[in-house]
């Protein structure tokens, strides 16, 4: 080029096409985030597979905990106590049991909020707003294990929790990259 050229045609098409390629590395790396995302829910879906059969354990230690703490309550009548006492107790475990001895539903949801995931990730790779409707699914994700691990009664349930938190972590930590 000469002194006299004009730079402005040469300068303009650089710009466009560093401007191009940033564009489609930014769409390969969005493509292997949602790749990665997938498989992660993949791994998700399997844990809470293995979580569903072990429901009835869990219900029956609960059960079990629950016919314990009812003789423990009937043996208050034995000591004199109060038969409102007695009937405020085992309302009490009653009421225990039946919230901690299914977890069924917390399975059921985070199934369905791993098929929302799935979608959003296969339908909108180029819609705005994709990474912050991740972001809740993902809170979601993460109440759900936290609830299933509090609830559990099995060794076996608290390791998945355990599973399934590190897999929700891992795939908060690659929403956060997605815009």
């Amino acid at each position: 080029m000469t002194p006299n050229q004009d730079w402005a045609p040469h300068v303009m098409a650089l710009g466009q096409q560093a401007v191009t390629q940033l564009c489609e590395a930014r769409q390969r790396e969005g493509q292997r985030l949602a790749a990665d995302l997938l498989q992660r829910a993949q791994q998700l879906q399997a844990l809470a597979d293995l979580a569903l059969p072990l429901v009835p354990k869990t219900v029956e230690t609960q059960r079990l905990r629950f016919l314990e703490r009812w003789r423990e309550a009937m043996a208050l009548v034995d000591a004199n106590a109060l038969p409102d006492t007695v009937h405020e107790r085992a309302l009490a475990e009653a009421a225990s049991f039946a919230i901690r001895a299914d977890v069924a539903e917390e399975v059921t949801r985070l199934k369905t909020h791993l098929d929302e995931i799935a979608r959003l990730l296969q339908l909108s790779t180029h819609k705005e707003g994709v990474g912050k409707r991740l972001d809740f699914l993902i809170q979601e994700l993460h109440r759900e294990a936290n609830t299933l691990g509090s609830k559990a009664s099995a060794i076996e349930m608290t390791r998945i929790s355990l599973d399934m938190k590190v897999l929700i972590e891992q795939m908060r930590e690659q929403v956060q990259n997605l815009e």
